[in-house]
């Protein structure tokens, strides 16, 4: 063909010819050097609906109409947005780990139940399940007196684009939202994650926006957030046994604004992590000390204001401030996946981190950290709530990462702590607002496979020299150990093990949905440190089972029941239940511990340099 058309245009053969040649795809020989798997010439996608495909019902009227009935109800994930999340297109060399990758990140979406891509000859083959998206989330609430803590309407999916449309009302102790949120992944069009979140607290109101473009798999180079939120709401200080109250609680404001960039050099596998940010953070408590409440019976919608001895127990972490922080980090991340079935959901399919991570972050703040009033934000030395301007807070934190798996064994660790420290000309010497978490997690499946799951979970969690409101509880959801109350045995320092035997069983059902058993035993200790109202509680354990459902089938959302009793005190006199969404220990939740984080001086945008924000 080069030669036909040099003939036709003899004036410009060379020019013609050479064009040709750079425009003209390789020769064979050339094509098998640079994609030694050869070149991807079609790809097909099959994006199924929850259950079967058309024309393929099962066995059985109930199921039929189950199956029936759940598939017209939901919004099939678009084919098109599957093929956007991919990371290959016809054209491309046939890269096994690019492959594969797709269908991981395909499977974090949680409107996707399954995801796998094949080579078949020149073609790919990507098949995905959806996940049931449209959510009626009712939680009943059954400590003091029968109730309910949630209601909740969401579509994971709106329309099939991976678009979250929710409304909801949460009550738990003295928090009460209600409000609504939207979030896309493909914010017009683009890998860019939108969010925003709006509605009313207990106390005033709540807003929350974010853009991300995160860190695509483990291909994905830079990363960028941007993020803002207020939030007027109560601080819930848990009362030891034997107080008039169960709680004391302190009205803040809380007001965030972070911007981060991240990069990550290297090769998948191995990367070097870089990255910097700018936040912006106001914790004002224009109420104290005249808002401080106490509650009566776990009732918040029932309070008395607080006497002095209380107030006076609040005031060493009542530090209001306002500043901007800079903030660099580094690290290394040496990261790879196994996918493991059974672990935290029933059934259903996770993919488990397994390697190292090492990341640290150090900021400082920038100017003079005023407030509006004109007074400095920090640590008085005269006990006034001031700090000499002359001051900068320096801040640092430090994580770790490592995970390993065998053919029937998962393990998942993470350590993390921050500190910062005043300096200045005469500043206080020694570190303030100590952090410290650490989570270890053990998966055992004797078969290799669902059927039983021995699962050994370790966990802690401690803050020292505090200047914001901290303080921990032994008691589930929050410290871990069922059978005792979540007000139960406030401290300072906590550790808690998890020990539990999850049986997945077969039933004649097993094609609707997923049922499990759990039976657990929890032992924990917390530690009264120097936080308000803070007990030491010695060793406490208690023991019980539950329920897990999981629907459709292969779903990593999993709601339990569980009945614990102690193992001491009143015995089954003090029975506990605790219902939920996902399991008390699980991967899935992710690593941090959620009271810990609600004192974290810097926002959660550093997750990003990690790789968690991506997808």
């Amino acid at each position: 063909m080069t030669r036909a058309l040099a003939r036709r245009f003899p004036a410009g053969a060379p020019a013609l010819a050479v064009l040709l040649a750079v425009a003209a795809p390789p020769p064979l020989g050339a094509q098998s050097e640079t994609c030694p798997n050869g070149t991807i010439r079609k790809v097909v996608v099959d994006n199924r609906s929850i259950y079967y495909a058309d024309g393929d019902a099962p066995e059985g009227r109930l199921r039929r109409l189950v199956h029936t009935v759940a598939n017209r109800l939901h919004q099939r994930t678009r084919e098109g947005f599957v093929r956007s999340e991919l990371l290959f297109k016809p054209g491309d060399c046939r890269d096994p780990f690019l492959i594969s990758e797709s269908a991981r990140i395909l499977r974090s979406y949680p409107f996707i139940v399954e995801a796998e891509a094949r080579a078949e000859g020149d073609s790919v083959v990507v098949e995905t399940q959806d996940e049931w998206t449209l959510k009626m989330n009712v939680l009943p609430k059954l400590r003091g007196g029968f109730g309910f803590s949630r209601a909740e309407l969401a579509e994971e999916s709106v329309g099939g684009t991976g678009t979250r449309l929710s409304f909801f009302w949460r009550e738990q102790d003295e928090q009460r939202d209600v409000g609504g949120e939207v979030r896309t992944p493909r914010l017009v069009g683009t890998r860019m994650d939108g969010r925003l979140s709006v509605g009313r607290t207990r106390t005033g109101t709540f807003f929350e926006e974010s853009l991300a473009y995160p860190f695509v798999g483990e291909v994905g180079r830079f990363a960028f957030l941007e993020s803002y939120s207020q939030r007027e709401s109560l601080f819930p200080y848990a009362a030891p046994e034997g107080s008039s109250f169960t709680h004391a609680s302190l009205p803040m404001k809380t007001r965030r604004a972070a911007v981060t960039l991240a990069a990550r050099l290297g090769e998948p596998g191995d990367f070097t992590v870089l990255g910097a940010g700018v936040s912006w953070r106001e914790v004002s408590f224009a109420d104290f000390p005249g808002g401080v409440e106490v509650v009566p019976d776990l009732d918040f919608g029932v309070r008395a204001p607080a006497d002095s001895a209380t107030i006076e127990a609040m005031r060493p972490q009542v530090v209001p401030r306002r500043g901007t922080r800079a903030v660099l980090m580094a690290g290394t991340r040496r990261v790879g996946f196994v996918a493991r079935r059974g672990l935290d959901a029933v059934r259903g399919r996770q993919d488990v981190r397994t390697g190292t991570q090492l990341l640290l972050a150090v900021g400082t703040t920038l100017g003079k950290p005023f407030l509006r009033d004109g007074q400095t934000a920090g640590v008085d030395r005269d006990g006034g709530g001031g700090l000499d301007d002359a001051y900068r807070e320096l801040h640092s934190r430090l994580s770790f990462f490592a995970g390993a798996a065998g053919d029937t064994w998962v393990f998942n660790s993470e350590f993390a702590a921050e500190a910062a420290r005043l300096v200045g000309d005469g500043a206080p010497s020694g570190f303030r607002d100590i952090l410290g978490e650490m989570e270890a997690h053990f998966y055992w499946q004797p078969t290799g496979g669902p059927g039983h799951t021995l699962v050994a979970n370790i966990s802690g969690a401690g803050g020292w020299n505090q200047s914001l409101p901290f303080q921990l509880t032994l008691g589930s959801p929050g410290g871990g150990m069922r059978g005792i109350d979540q007000e139960q045995y406030p401290a300072g320092r906590r550790l808690v093990l998890n020990l539990e035997d999850r049986i997945a069983l077969d039933g004649p059902f097993a094609d609707v949905f997923d049922l499990g058993l759990a039976v657990f035993l929890d032992a924990g200790a917390g530690w009264k440190g120097a936080v308000p109202f803070g007990v030491d509680s010695g060793l406490r354990a208690s023991a019980g089972a539950g329920i897990r459902l999981g629907f459709p089938p292969g779903t990593r959302n999993v709601y339990g029941m569980d009945v614990a009793v102690p193992l001491s005190g009143g015995g089954l006199r003090d029975i506990r239940f605790h219902v939920g969404v996902s399991q008390t220990a699980s991967l899935l939740a992710g690593f941090g511990d959620r009271q810990t984080r609600r004192s974290r001086l810097v926002a959660a945008s550093d997750a990003i340099f990690g790789g968690r924000l991506g997808r």
